[in-house]
């Protein structure tokens, strides 16, 4: 009469399997643990660039093109930058296609993590 059951092999393989699989996902999971403050670095840089371009945008609307002399690398209070990162910022003129009427704002934020933003600007 037979018996229903597992053998000790196939015991062993099923273990080994595992055992496997369960080596490479919690390494996956590891590494994706150690990346996290990266991530949140670059996050935090991204988002300061893009606050300060956006309160140049907002000085060019309220105060006019011409508000923003090129070249120059002007000091905006909306670009303080928390614990870890620096911001700079360079205002130059473009031109496009012939044409003179640009402005490019650049914002660079370094430092745990870096980003850099560029927005061009017309005189229109």
């Amino acid at each position: 009469m037979r018996q229903a059951g597992f053998t000790l092999i196939e015991m062993v393989i099923f273990i080994v399997v595992t055992s496997l699989l369960m080596t490479t996902i919690l390494l996956g999971a590891n590494q994706a643990l150690r990346s996290t403050p990266s991530i949140h670095n670059q996050w935090v840089a991204v988002q300061v660039a893009r606050r300060c371009a956006e309160w140049f945008l907002q000085q060019r609307r309220l105060m006019g093109y011409s508000a923003l002399s090129c070249p120059s690398t002007p000091s905006a209070s909306a670009c303080s930058a928390p614990s870890g990162f620096s911001v700079s910022t360079s205002v130059s003129c473009t031109t496009w296609n012939s044409d003179t009427a640009y402005k490019t704002i650049t914002v660079t934020v370094g430092g745990a993590a870096n980003a850099t933003l560029a927005v061009q600007v017309g005189d229109y």
